[in-house]
């Protein structure tokens, strides 16, 4: 457990939403991380252009540019979304405020180990769009996330 309470960690402080990023990430990064979330439970929400569409089996359909790509899928309660904007980052959005309590703090958590493990890079946890305002970071090479500005 963390014992850091959402306040501290500052999920309950304005509006603006938070990052998970993967940085300088690859296709075979994208892959990865796009073969978990073909199998997440519940099911994650594709969509093209506003259309719900049936996830494809390659994530090269949404990386394209012209394509309006929304992927949306929870965990536990909260509700992240990826919306491609690059191929070398990998970055899920969400609102804070769907952060309640520690269990919540803890799907964070071990969402940020699976990506890290998947692709085998680091991953951060920002204030949206804000790479350098990191709130936690885990490392594959550490086996643990580390929420350094409360440590």
């Amino acid at each position: 457990m963390h014992e850091l309470g959402t306040d501290r960690i500052g999920f309950r402080l304005g509006r603006l939403r938070r990052d998970i990023c993967v940085l300088n990430t690859s296709e075979a990064d994208w892959q990865a991380v796009w073969g978990i979330l073909l199998e997440w439970t519940p099911p994650a929400s594709f969509s093209v252009s506003g259309k719900i569409e049936s996830m494809p089996l390659g994530v090269e359909a949404a990386l394209e540019s012209e394509t309006d790509s929304l992927l949306s899928f929870y965990v536990g309660p909260i509700q992240l979304a990826c919306h491609f904007f690059s191929a070398v980052e990998i970055e899920f959005d969400f609102d804070p405020r769907q952060v309640s309590g520690e269990t919540e703090i803890e799907q964070l958590d071990r969402f940020m180990r699976l990506l890290g493990d998947a692709t085998g890079k680091q991953v951060i946890l920002t204030q949206e769009n804000d790479q350098e305002a990191i709130i936690a970071r885990y490392s594959p090479d550490l086996e643990t996330v580390v929420w350094p500005a409360f440590s």
